[in-house]
C-alpha cells in the first residue's frame, strides 16, 4: 500500500476515534442551573430550577432530594431555599454586582445492566454492562442591577468551569475565556458549549473545543442568549468489584446580551 494511502487511513482512523471520544463524553445525563433572569434588578429575587438530562434546555428537572448543596457568592450574602420540590428562590438582592450560584448533586452509583439501569453499585448484580459513580457540579453567573464584576469565583467543586471574563460584558462574536479545574488542578480535555434554542436533539452542542495543559480554552459566543458550557472526565473506580468508573461533570450557564 502506498504511503499516501496509509497516511489517509491513519488520519481517518484518528478522526473517527476523536469523534467517538467526544460523542461519548457528551452523551450522558448532566445537570445545569436554569434562572428565570440572569440580569435581575436590584431588590429582585433569583428564581431557579436545576435542569437534568441531555437535551439543553428542554429536558427534565432535578428534584430537591438529589441536590447535595447550593450557595451564592457575591457582593453580599444571599440565601437560597426550595419553595417546592423543584423550584428554588433567593432572598432579595440588595447590592448590584456579579453573583455566582453553585450547586452539587449528591454523588451516587448508576449501573447499566441487560435488564435496565439501577442506582446502585454493581455488587451482586448480574449481566452488568457498566457502572459509574458520578460527581456532578453546576454554576451560573448572575449580573444584578447595573453593575458587573469579576466572575472567576472558585467554588471548590470536584470539577469546575471558571469564566475568566464576565459574560455580561461580552457580545455576539466575542470569545469567552474559561479555565477548567479537576480536583483543584488544571484539566486538559474536551469542552462543549451550546445555547438555548440551538437544538432539541439529544447531546447536540453548538461548539466544541479542548482545554490546554493550563486548563484554559476560549469559546466564541455565536449568538446572544442563554448559554451552557459542559466539561466531563472519567477515571477508573478504585475498586473494580464495586464499580467501573468515577465520572465528573461540570456545567456553567450565563447570558450573552
Amino acid at each position: 500500500m502506498k504511503k499516501s494511502n496509509i497516511y489517509k487511513l491513519l488520519l481517518s482512523a484518528l478522526s473517527l476515534c476523536l469523534t467517538l471520544m467526544m460523542a461519548t463524553s457528551a452523551s450522558a445525563h448532566y445537570p445545569w442551573i436554569n434562572l428565570s433572569d440572569y440580569t435581575p434588578d436590584k431588590g429582585a429575587v433569583i428564581q431557579m430550577t436545576i435542569g437534568w438530562g441531555h437535551r439543553y434546555p428542554l429536558a427534565g428537572f432535578m428534584e430537591k432530594s438529589a441536590v447535595e448543596a447550593m450557595k451564592v457568592s457575591g457582593p453580599e450574602a444571599v440565601e437560597l431555599e426550595y419553595v417546592s420540590d423543584l423550584e428554588v428562590r433567593s432572598g432579595s438582592i440588595g447590592k448590584p454586582g456579579t453573583y455566582i450560584i453553585g450547586a452539587t448533586r449528591r454523588p451516587g452509583f448508576y449501573t447499566k445492566t441487560a435488564q435496565g439501569g439501577k442506582r446502585t453499585s454493581k455488587e451482586g448484580l448480574e449481566n452488568v454492562i457498566r457502572c459509574s459513580f458520578s460527581h456532578m457540579c453546576m454554576k451560573a453567573v448572575v449580573n444584578a442591577g447595573s453593575g458587573t464584576g469579576k466572575a472567576d469565583t472558585v467554588m471548590g467543586h470536584p470539577m469546575e468551569i471558571i469564566p475568566l471574563k464576565n459574560p455580561g460584558e461580552l457580545r455576539q462574536g466575542d470569545y469567552l475565556p474559561v479555565r477548567v479545574l479537576y480536583k483543584g488542578k488544571p484539566y486538559k480535555g474536551n469542552l462543549f458549549a451550546t445555547y438555548a434554542g440551538f437544538s432539541t436533539e439529544k447531546s447536540t452542542f453548538a461548539y466544541a473545543t479542548a482545554t490546554d495543559k493550563k486548563g484554559r480554552a476560549s469559546i466564541r459566543m455565536l449568538t446572544p442568549g442563554v448559554w451552557l458550557i459542559k466539561a466531563g472526565h472519567e477515571q477508573p473506580y478504585p475498586d473494580k468489584d464495586v464499580c467501573d468508573v468515577a465520572s465528573y461533570v461540570a456545567t456553567l450557564t450565563f447570558e450573552i446580551k
